[in-house]
């Protein structure tokens, strides 16, 4: 197992509590024969994770980057014999690829900024979700101060070439731009920014998640008092002075929940 792996798999057994600590509070306590949807779930560290606990847990993604921990599972005999808990979407023909009402708990994170149909996508959470069930979805604010893909001050509004030009030619890159020139950088980010992201206000998602699920709700506050650091010892004062709350919702993240 690489070592980006294994870093990434101890991460994600911390947001595994961290959903199963948001979800108890919201009244839907996971259960040891939960079946469990991660959707977007890149290299698969969360299904893992979730099969540790023996929860029957599924991701997909539209890109496969799961095949190591595919592996994994099947060598830790996580998985049931010939049983593929990793699927591709078919971006060219939109469907989560698993069968009708099959989910009690569908979630993502850091997923929703990168979702350019959200008709569809909310379409196919209702289709895979059994009645009843629940779905928690974290991602970053429009109006994050720090845009957490490119780096960018306020990328999520401002995604115009020169804008990003701008910023280039100060010196700002990601990881993957070290030895780019500024105006290759604008040119990559700008791409970026307008093919994989889409970054809603908070009236926008309602609107789509109403369409579909009749019902969402925004908790924020959850996502401080759960998370851990600074953030978490934000909580106590978010209680007396709610503003905060927003703060986080309109800055940072949201985090929405909504039930079939």
């Amino acid at each position: 197992m690489s070592g980006y792996t294994t870093a990434y798999i101890t991460d994600s057994h911390k947001n595994v509590q961290f959903y199963q600590n948001i979800l108890k509070e919201l009244g839907f306590e996971l259960k040891h024969d939960s079946v469990i949807l991660d959707f977007g779930c890149g290299a698969g560290g969360e299904v893992y994770q979730l099969r540790k606990k023996n929860y029957l847990a599924f991701g997909c993604d539209i890109v496969p980057l799961y095949e190591e921990v595919q592996n994994l599972c099947r060598e830790e005999k996580l998985t049931r014999e010939d049983e593929i808990i990793f699927r591709t979407i078919d971006v060219n023909n939109y469907r989560i690829p698993f069968a009708d009402n099959s989910f009690d708990f569908v979630f993502s994170n850091q997923v929703f900024e990168h979702v350019k149909n959200y008709p569809e996508t909310l379409a196919e959470i209702y289709r895979v979700l059994k009645p009843g069930a629940c779905s928690l979805h974290f991602f970053p604010s429009r109006y994050r101060p720090v845009e957490c893909h490119v780096f960018v001050p306020f990328a999520g509004i401002f995604q115009s070439y020169h804008y990003l030009k701008f910023w280039a030619f100060l010196g700002i890159r990601n990881a993957y731009q070290k030895g780019f020139s500024y105006k290759e950088t604008a040119a990559t980010n700008h791409e970026f920014l307008h093919k994989r992201t889409m970054y809603y206000t908070k009236k926008k998602i309602a609107q789509y998640v109403l369409n579909q699920f009749k019902n969402i709700s925004f908790i924020e506050h959850l996502f401080i008092k759960y998370s851990e650091g600074r953030l978490k010892k934000l909580y106590p004062l978010s209680q007396k002075i709610p503003f905060i709350t927003s703060l986080i919702r309109t800055f940072h993240t949201r985090v929405i929940f909504f039930t079939k």
